[in-house]
C-alpha cells in the first residue's frame, strides 16, 4: 500500500477550560469559534460524543466513509471510534460534546453508542431542540465561567439532567437514515450493544443469543422489529463497517484486517467481505486511492 495514506489523529476528551469535565458546547462559525481549536488532520477519532447543530451555511463532511450534508436545521451525531474528517466544513451553529463518563448512567450511555447519527429537522423538532440546548448552554455558561459559589454546587448534576433531556428528545425525532431505532425494544438495544462490545469475537446469532439468555427465535424477532434487518445481518453489518475502516484508514494487510475481526483463514474473511459488499478487499482498499 502506499505511504500517502493519511493518518487518523486521536482526539481525548479534554476539556479547553475545565480539564476534568466531560462537557463542553461551543460555538460554530465560518471562522473562528470552536474550529480555531480543530485539530489540522485529514481524519479524526475521537473517545467523546460529538453533536453538530447547523444554523448556517453547508458542506459535506465523511463520518466512517459515508457523506453527512450540513444544511441549516441538519444534526451530525459523531459517536466515540466513528472515524470523520478533520474540522467540520465553515458552518454555523453548535458543538456540543460529552464523554459517555460525564453522562453517568451505564445503561444510557450504552445505548448512545448505537442508533440514528444523522437529522434533517422539522421546524417543530428544531424549535424543541433549539430550546432545550439553549437552556443547557446557558446553564453551561454559568457553571464553567460564571463566579464560583455554593449555588453552583450541584451544577454538574443539573448539566446532566439536562443533556440527558436534549439527547431523549432528539431520539424521538425522526432521522435521515432509520439507522437502528432501539429505545422501544429493550432486547434489540441489548443485542445491538453487545454486538458493539464483542463483534470481533462472536459472529453468530446463536452465540449471542445464549450470552443475552435469548432463544435465537426471539433475538430474530425482536431483531426484524426494532431495525428492519435480520440479527445476522446486523451482525455482519458491523463487522463490514470496522473492516472498511481498518482497510481504508490503515495500512494492515487483508490478513491482519481478518485477524482484528476475528477471522482466522484470511480466505474466509475475503470471502466474507466479498459477500458482503461485492468486491474484494483489495479491490476496495484500491478504490479509495491507496
Amino acid at each position: 500500500m502506499s505511504t500517502t495514506t493519511p493518518p487518523i489523529r486521536h482526539l481525548d476528551a479534554v476539556h479547553p477550560n475545565r480539564a476534568s469535565l466531560g462537557l463542553c458546547i461551543a460555538t460554530l462559525r465560518q471562522q473562528g469559534g470552536c474550529l480555531d481549536r480543530a485539530r489540522e488532520s485529514p481524519l479524526l477519532r475521537a473517545d467523546f460524543h460529538v453533536l453538530l447543530l447547523c444554523s448556517g451555511g453547508g458542506g459535506d463532511q465523511g463520518v466512517d466513509l459515508s457523506a453527512h450534508h450540513h444544511a441549516p436545521g441538519s444534526l451530525l451525531w459523531i459517536r466515540p471510534g466513528q472515524v470523520h474528517e478533520g474540522p467540520p466544513p465553515p458552518i454555523e451553529g453548535t458543538a456540543l460534546c460529552f464523554t459517555d463518563g460525564f453522562l453517568g448512567l451505564p445503561g444510557e450511555a450504552e445505548s448512545l453508542r448505537s442508533g440514528a447519527s444523522s437529522w434533517n429537522l422539522g421546524p417543530a423538532d428544531l424549535a424543541d431542540v433549539q430550546a432545550l440546548l439553549a437552556v443547557l448552554d446557558r446553564e453551561y455558561q454559568r457553571y464553567v465561567f460564571g463566579p464560583t459559589s455554593r449555588e453552583l454546587a450541584g451544577g454538574e448534576a443539573l448539566l446532566r439532567h439536562l443533556l440527558l433531556a436534549l439527547l431523549m428528545r432528539i431520539g424521538q425525532t425522526p432521522p435521515v437514515s432509520e439507522g437502528l431505532p432501539l429505545t422501544a425494544h429493550p432486547v434489540a438495544r441489548a443485542f445491538v450493544e453487545l454486538v458493539e462490545q464483542r463483534f470481533q469475537t462472536i459472529h453468530t446469532v446463536e452465540e449471542y443469543a445464549a450470552v443475552l439468555g435469548y432463544s435465537s427465535r426471539t433475538l430474530a424477532r425482536a431483531s426484524i422489529e426494532a431495525t428492519g434487518l435480520t440479527a445476522k445481518q446486523v451482525i455482519d453489518a458491523r463487522l463490514v463497517l470496522e473492516a472498511r475502516r481498518l482497510l481504508a484508514y490503515t495500512d494492515l494487510s487483508v490478513c491482519a484486517v481478518g485477524r482484528r475481526l476475528g477471522f482466522d483463514d484470511a480466505a474466509n474473511f475475503c470471502h466474507f467481505f466479498t459477500r458482503a459488499t461485492g468486491m474484494s478487499p483489495g479491490s476496495f482498499r484500491a478504490s479509495r486511492g491507496f
